[in-house]
């Protein structure tokens, strides 16, 4: 598992072997549980996350509602950004959507990388891109699309998420309740 991690990196760096062992040596692999929380609203991020396997979800507590913003998937990077930044208290949660292989950086690991190995602010500036552009189209969908536009983008991108994650976070992430995610299937199936 640990050459998925590095594989990663080398995309975008041609790591040396001694950056490869420090982050075999010191970016522990762990296996998290369906359901289990990596972090809850009210908490501070004290690590950042590379999904080896699995799905992560990030969700909101409204009213006591859960709003899922986004799932995070193989080859994904996760955390809590703000948080983990600025030291403040998470606004949001992260939890396993199914038993997952994650990659835990730490937050001394990381100062420990980057001033060690100062090369990795570029992977860290690449990583903050996606993320970035990530939030951008979602954003864009939301405010360009109708909740049918925006299940039969999911369905056409990411078809494999509706049959490992529930309906019940599928409709939250698409922005509607269950009930009208369910007619909105049976419309799409019936046309």
């Amino acid at each position: 598992m640990e050459n998925q991690l590095i594989k990663y990196f080398q995309k975008y760096l041609d790591l040396n072997q001694e950056e490869i062992e420090f982050l075999i040596e010191n970016v522990p692999i762990v296996e998290v549980r369906k359901e289990e929380a990596l972090l809850k609203e009210g908490e501070l991020s004290s690590a950042f996350y590379f999904v080896i396997t699995g799905i992560i979800r990030m969700f909101y507590l409204v009213d006591g509602v859960e709003k899922t913003t986004f799932f995070y998937e193989e080859n994904d990077f996760v955390s809590s950004y703000e948080s983990f930044t600025k030291q403040i208290p998470s606004k949001h949660y992260l939890q396993a959507v199914k038993n997952s292989s994650i990659a835990v950086f730490d937050i001394q690991v990381v100062a420990k990388i980057l001033k060690r190995f100062p090369r990795f602010e570029l992977l860290s500036r690449i990583v903050m891109e996606k993320e970035l552009s990530i939030y951008q189209d979602m954003i864009s969908h939301f405010v360009t699309r109708n909740a049918t536009q925006r299940y039969l983008n999911l369905v056409e991108h990411k078809p494999h998420l509706l049959r490992e994650i529930p309906q019940y976070d599928i409709a939250t992430y698409l922005g509607v309740s269950p009930e009208t995610l369910s007619r909105i299937r049976r419309k799409i199936k019936s046309s």
